[in-house]
């Protein structure tokens, strides 16, 4: 059950930097949804791009405003690392949560995501992604519009389950 659209280039209303929205609906409770967005051990399994993967070891949550998050993709074929942070800004469950994404050593500096969890009926939810700071750079090498929206095929497939 999967609608999918996309905004490109689509900015919060009081900023002009560049970013782009994902919207999806999913087949499964609001709840169940929150949950794969904060439990870190659902993160592992669904937090990456469909052709790289993240070890368990490698996530930690610290689900308060203020607190850090941490992640690690990897290409396992080569080993190649991607280690990834950010700080929870926004925490409204089950509605809304807000974090900056970026490397381990610039949380605070980084581009900007907030995520609001609509629910629709009672088994679908509407995510709308919204990143700023990272222009709609689909189809250009590691993209991070691309990455996210594979992301959210694995996020899909996770929350079947």
């Amino acid at each position: 059950m999967n609608h999918n659209s996309t905004a490109a280039d689509t900015a919060q209303p009081t900023t002009e930097e560049p970013g782009f929205t994902i919207v999806r609906d999913f087949a499964a409770p609001r709840d169940r949804v929150w949950e794969a967005w904060t439990n870190p051990d659902v993160i592992a399994r669904w937090f990456h791009p469909e052709t790289l993967v993240t070890p368990r070891e490698s996530v930690s949550v610290d689900l308060r405003v203020g607190g850090l998050y941490t992640y690690t993709m990897r290409i396992e074929e080569t080993g190649q690392e991607f280690p990834t942070a950010g700080k929870y800004l926004v925490i409204d469950a089950p509605h809304r949560l807000d974090f900056t994404w970026g490397s381990p050593d610039d949380v605070d500096d980084a581009p900007q995501v907030s995520v609001v969890f609509e629910e629709i009926d009672a088994n679908t939810t509407r995510m709308t992604f919204a990143l700023t700071g990272i222009p709609n750079d689909s189809g250009s090498d590691a993209s991070a519009y691309d990455g996210w929206n594979s992301a959210f095929n694995v996020f899909e497939a996770e929350i079947a389950n």
